[in-house]
């Protein structure tokens, strides 16, 4: 059911965040770092020429298209326009706006979400592979995902033919949540033929992409897309791929965010195994036979601690830093990427790892696959 776009949030700084991210050369790296300096959208756009200028990364040229008369309008019209066609409009301020994708080189700035899903499930999986899939690679889509079907689990795949596509349709089948990355608008198709398909998922799962309704899915949007597929799950699978399909550059983003690569070998002379059999030669893969290999590669079968007892706990620590209780207190109860971490503690890179490799050794926090830390059990 579509929930519109402008709760929970207040709709005029929401506003200001959609016009942020429509100025030209302000990426989701630099409108973070000016959401701290300024405390909020809003606050950047009612800055002085002089204000804004003054903060780092931004060029007079930023800066004066921040001070345009029009960028609100223009934000005020994506927002009523999209929401007029069921399509909400996430920003990275968002709860709803999938954490894991926050983490990733050149993280969108903008997502358009049809359906209902859950971006922030806890187990995200995606599941790509050749638009030329064989009933060998159809059946292992069907045995990996019956087997991890009584897990909290959401299926990413992209909606082309083949792979993509068997993912979508098993996952439905199974009751599972799915969601289509397109490389055009939400409103867009691509291929036509999957058009049933998309629908089925709209009541159990959804449409995203990093483009506004009508944006036609052009060739070189798809590499870009794939970046969204590895960066906003916890896993990537390759069930098949040749050495030139399109699932290794998924297979290469993922490995560049830190996530972990499954890869499902075949025959030796199998074409549409070959690129499986090089992610797997070249250490860029977990060789997969099974469901247990994801399971027991990402712990899922691990008895997640109650983080309470540790945070009650903390005055009673005193052998802790004040460092070590900053990075204690801001994972909480959650899971929490490195990088997170240290942009909210203020902690550089090179000495949050070593105060976490403390952390780690005292059994106050727990590592995950993808530098991801949660607080252990005391």
């Amino acid at each position: 059911m579509f929930r519109g776009n402008l709760m929970p949030m207040q709709a005029e700084e929401k506003i200001y965040q959609i016009a942020l991210s429509q100025v030209r050369g302000v990426g989701y790296a630099l409108s973070k770092k000016l959401m701290a300096r300024f405390g909020s959208a809003q606050a950047i756009f009612q800055s002085t020429l002089q204000a804004l200028t003054k903060a780092p990364g931004i060029s007079k040229c930023i800066a004066q298209e921040i001070r345009s008369s029009d960028a609100f309008s223009k934000a005020a019209e994506l927002l009523a326009s999209h929401d007029k066609a069921h399509t909400r409009v996430i920003t990275p301020w968002e709860a709803a706006y999938p954490e894991r994708l926050k983490h990733i080189y050149g993280a969108p700035t903008l997502l358009y979400l049809r359906g209902n899903v859950h971006l922030n499930t806890a187990k995200v999986i995606s599941i790509v592979g050749t638009r030329s899939a064989t009933t060998y690679g159809k059946r292992v889509v069907e045995t990996l995902l019956s087997d991890l079907s009584t897990y909290p689990l959401l299926i990413v795949s992209g909606l082309a033919y083949g792979i993509d596509i068997h993912a979508h349709r098993t996952a439905l089948e199974l009751s599972l949540p799915t969601l289509a990355v397109v490389a055009g608008g939400v409103d867009i198709i691509y291929p036509a033929a999957h058009k049933r398909t998309a629908e089925a998922m709209l009541a159990q799962g959804g449409l995203l992409s990093e483009h506004p309704l009508q944006t036609k899915p052009e060739a070189h949007r798809f590499a870009a897309r794939n970046r969204i597929i590895a960066g906003i799950a916890d896993a990537t699978i390759v069930v098949e791929a040749a050495q030139k399909s399109g699932a290794l550059i998924t297979a290469k983003y993922a490995n560049e965010y830190n996530r972990e690569v499954f890869a499902v070998s075949g025959g030796i002379y199998a074409p549409y195994s070959s690129g499986c059999h090089h992610l797997v030669k070249t250490h860029q893969a977990n060789l997969l036979t099974s469901a247990a290999d994801i399971v027991d590669a990402m712990h899922w079968d691990e008895k997640v601690p109650v983080a309470k007892n540790i945070l009650d706990a903390l005055d009673k620590l005193p052998e802790l830093t004040e460092a070590e209780r900053s990075a204690v207190q801001t994972i909480g109860k959650l899971e929490v990427h490195i990088d997170e971490l240290s942009y909210q503690t203020q902690i550089p890179l090179n000495q949050l790892s070593a105060i976490l490799l403390q952390l780690e050794l005292k059994k106050i926090v727990k590592f995950l696959p993808g530098n991801r830390f949660r607080l252990a059990a005391y």
